[in-house]
């Protein structure tokens, strides 16, 4: 569930309970008051009756049955004295209580019935009908609801107008954030209020940073050691060579072996360091063929097979050779023969495939998601070779997948598109 959706609802619970807990504060008001006013009304009839033997005047009533009103004058002995004979006969309560005689509504009270001399001859009994009162909280309730539907409605629409008001720079703000490229991370640009979010903004700020810091001293770092690798490295590798072309010795040819693959690993980790996959490519026409015959000259007793003549694409030579380079070099070092490493060239639809495989140890599946991530090694190695590989591949419009089962070896497979595609693409983008 979303910020917003979770700040929504909240709005909506919060507007309604406002209005609820308002209106029912309201009704329970007028209740209140309402029938404080008909009690009132119900003691000055019961006192005006009660004046009228108290202080009798001639030709005052003493009884009234019509409209909303009942009086009843009864002896101590229960008995209605005054109408005789009602319809309805008042019950006694000494405070006023609602009650439903028949199907009418009543408010009912009583009070003594004294002569002037003070005589007691029993009760007056006096019932109020308040249907009129009834209605008129209904439809007050009904008003009550109503509104408050209407104010919850707007006051809603425009609490959610100001909430993706307010929430606007923290939706920039995670828009940027999602932009941020892990290997080249950019501080984000925040517009907004100098708020929470503000703060949030320049903690990231901050985090990014150090990130990019921490990036340019890993990769200072890695400049220096690699060229401090590389300079002995090129020099032994170089008299081996001289050597092994002279002496034919089989732990030259070990040493010489040895040395090419630290000066390899020397030159990927100063493609690290100079930030070479982050740069923009200088293209031109690479014939993936003569890469792949260059390579196994070097890694004799490896298995070539090219099954198509159109083997060009558009990309580095020096980094496409790199990529070759690092999954063959991965094979052979896992295998236990050069000859158990083969290496496929075809084409396919669009993509001209690379196919290297090897007969290998295997790698386990929990492994596999991993292996082209930076610095991960399950041999004992650097861990940079695959990573650099898969960089180089997506660089170039490209991808690699790999499929292994223990015991029996792994296939490295990288499609990338053939120069063909890229140019009949690039016609049909520029007709239309």
């Amino acid at each position: 569930m979303t910020l917003r959706l979770r700040l929504s609802l909240l709005i909506t619970l919060l507007s309604f309970l406002a209005m609820l807990l308002f209106s029912t504060f309201a009704y329970l008001l007028f209740v209140r008051q309402q029938y404080r006013q008909l009690e009132s009304l119900l003691s000055r009839d019961l006192e005006r009756a009660q004046n009228s033997f108290t202080s009798p005047n001639v030709g005052a009533r003493l009884s009234l049955e019509e409209g909303s009103f009942r009086q009843q004058f009864v002896d101590k002995a229960n008995k209605v004295v005054i109408p005789p004979n009602p319809e309805l006969e008042l019950p006694l309560e000494v405070e006023p209580v609602v009650m439903r005689l028949g199907e009418i509504p009543f408010l009912v009270g009583s009070t003594p019935w004294r002569l002037s001399t003070g005589t007691e001859l029993g009760t007056i009994r006096v019932a109020l009908d308040i249907r009129d009162a009834l209605g008129v909280r209904r439809n007050l309730l009904r008003s009550l609801l109503l509104s408050g539907f209407v104010i919850t409605a707007s006051a809603l629409a425009v609490g959610l107008w100001l909430l993706r008001r307010s929430l606007k720079p923290l939706t920039n703000l995670a828009s940027e954030a999602r932009k941020v490229n892990p290997a080249k991370p950019e501080l984000a640009n925040y517009k907004g209020p100098n708020d929470e979010v503000a703060d949030v903004a320049h903690a990231l700020n901050t985090a990014l940073g150090g990130i990019r810091k921490r990036q340019e001293d890993e990769r200072a770092s890695l400049a220096e050691i690699a060229h401090e690798l590389a300079a002995p490295l090129t020099l032994v590798a170089g008299h081996l060579e001289s050597l092994s072309n002279h002496v034919k010795d089989s732990r030259l040819d070990a040493a010489k072996d040895a040395a090419n693959e630290l000066l390899y690993t020397s030159q990927d980790l100063l493609t690290l360091a100079r930030g070479e996959l982050e740069q923009t490519l200088n293209y031109s026409i690479v014939d993936l063929k003569d890469i792949i015959t260059k390579l196994a000259r070097a890694y004799p007793g490896i298995q070539v097979e090219v099954t198509t003549h159109n083997t060009d694409v558009a990309g580095s030579p020096e980094r496409l050779t790199q990529l070759v380079r690092n999954l063959v070099r991965n094979a052979v070092q896992v295998s236990k023969e050069t000859g158990d490493v083969f290496v496929k060239l075809e084409h396919q639809l669009s993509n001209i495939t690379l196919t290297v495989g090897d007969k290998g140890s295997g790698i386990k599946s929990e492994d596999l998601p991993y292996i082209f991530e930076r610095f991960y090694s399950k041999k004992g190695g650097v861990g940079v070779g695959l990573s650099i590989a898969q960089r180089i591949a997506k660089q170039h419009g490209g991808d690699i997948q790999v499929s292994s089962v223990i015991g029996e070896g792994s296939v490295f497979i990288v499609a990338l598109p053939s120069l063909t595609s890229q140019l009949e693409e690039t016609m049909t983008s520029a007709q239309s």
